[in-house]
């Protein structure tokens, strides 16, 4: 079932139940009304009877006592014999035996609450009772003298009022409930019609793997910046998958020199049977070097793919004590002396992957300086850089060194995989800083960072 077929049910469920209950606080307060109104209408007709204000036949008055000589004034129990056909008036002597009724052929029945008030004067009593099959409201009233006095009107003109008005609001319920749905389905259909969309498109990006596809994005509320979010990500993973080739691509072209050198040495070693021993050494060791480059460019072929040098967790460090650290690394490496320039400063970082950018920096020196060129390198204000006496860096590749695998056309020759400045770049990034490069005081570049200081 659909979003929309969902919400209609909401929408018609919800109309309604809401329906029904104000339909059924509405049909019981109607009943509570209708008793209420019965009710005071019994009790106005006893005042009338009780009162002698009901005009009766059998040679009484209109006040409905014995006009004889004998002066009673007490209201006998054999008095009227017709009252008005709204109701039905039944007289009961002081044992509770019926002495008169309303020319109806209805009877009253007699319990033993009604002799108790014919017998003594008590609390009136109204109720519901049954008489063949009909439901009629009676009231019973004690008369000093005579016994009591009955009053019965039957309510099935009420129940009739009630009936009707059940059925009507149920009626109105069920209409309102289809009205909602009919509303409920349009709204659904007019609401979801973007997540449709971005259904279809995740179903062909899924199929496809097309990230370009476009899924439309209108309007500020939850179901554009969905959409919009989603476009968003649709970018990010098309990039992601241009970078993945491109790193392929890159990668592929950079182990193939290496081990289309060592596939010709050791074709021509094995070919070469008398070939001497100092030409054998010699071809060796270049094999040996070329598989230490192949060895270098696939681990940082591995760091930059999987990113292992993102740091989980930044401390506060001492840029000063890393820079040292990795220059004696470096010095016990390739033997060269560097001059440090450093001023304390701390840093939020993690001391790991700012050693890995540093010695990276060194190692971008130490190959492009002469052997014995000065390589200096400068520490203050949560920033690091390495001074070198090579070449520099032309103007229109400085937008270009720190990106994955760029040499230029002249480095080609010299060992490294052209990661060595992308993963200090990528480093600097993830601590919030920004590398920068210039000119060199040794005639050469200029390459380092600078981050947040603490």
């Amino acid at each position: 079932m659909g979003l929309g077929a969902r919400l209609a049910i909401v929408f018609a469920t919800v109309a309604a139940a809401t329906a029904l209950l104000v339909g059924a606080a509405s049909y019981v307060t109607a009943d509570r009304q209708v008793i209420a109104e019965i009710d005071s209408f019994l009790k106005e007709r006893v005042d009338e009877i009780t009162g002698g204000q009901r005009e009766q036949r059998n040679g009484r008055g209109n006040d409905g006592r014995n006009n004889g000589d004998d002066g009673d004034a007490t209201l006998t129990a054999t008095a009227p014999d017709v009252f008005s056909p709204d109701s039905e008036v039944q007289f009961l002597d002081r044992e509770g035996n019926v002495t008169s009724r309303s020319g109806s052929t209805i009877v009253i029945p007699v319990d033993e609450i009604d002799i108790e008030i014919a017998d003594r004067d008590v609390d009136t009593v109204i109720r519901t009772i049954d008489i063949d099959g009909t439901d009629f409201r009676l009231i019973t009233e004690h008369i000093d003298g005579v016994g009591a006095v009955q009053v019965a009107r039957s309510l099935d003109e009420s129940v009739g009022l009630l009936g009707v008005l059940q059925t009507r609001l149920v009626f109105i319920a069920l209409s309102l409930a289809l009205l909602a749905g009919a509303v409920g389905w349009i709204v659904a259909q007019r609401t979801t019609r973007p997540l449709r969309a971005l259904t279809n498109a995740v179903d062909e990006v899924a199929e496809t793997r097309n990230f370009s596809v476009p899924v439309p994005a209108k309007g500020n509320d939850e179901v554009g910046r969905l959409a919009g979010g989603f476009n968003r990500m649709l970018d990010a993973l098309q990039l992601s998958q241009m970078q993945q080739r491109r790193l392929v691509q890159d990668a592929a072209h950079e182990l193939r020199t290496p081990l289309t050198s060592i596939t010709v040495n050791v074709d021509w070693l094995m070919m070469a049977s008398d070939l001497d021993e100092n030409a054998r050494t010699e071809t060796l060791g270049g094999i040996r070097r070329e598989l230490t480059a192949l060895n270098g460019v696939i681990a940082e072929i591995i760091d930059v793919a999987t990113d292992s040098y993102v740091a989980a967790e930044f401390v506060p460090t001492d840029l000063v004590s890393v820079a040292n650290d990795a220059i004696a690394q470096f010095h016990e490496r390739t033997g060269r002396e560097v001059t440090v320039n450093a001023q304390p400063t701390r840093v939020m970082g993690d001391p790991a992957s700012l050693d890995r950018a540093i010695t990276n920096l060194l190692s971008n020196a130490d190959k492009y300086s002469p052997a014995d060129g000065a390589i200096t390198v400068d520490v203050a204000n949560g920033s690091i850089f390495v001074n070198d006496s090579g070449p520099g860096i032309p103007e229109a590749d400085r937008q270009l060194v720190f990106l994955r695998f760029y040499r230029r056309d002249n480095d080609r020759s010299k060992p490294g995989s052209g990661l060595g400045l992308s993963i200090v770049s990528s480093i600097v990034e993830h601590h919030g800083g920004r590398v920068d490069l210039g000119d060199s005081s040794l005639g050469g570049a200029r390459i380092g960072f600078v981050l947040p200081e603490i």
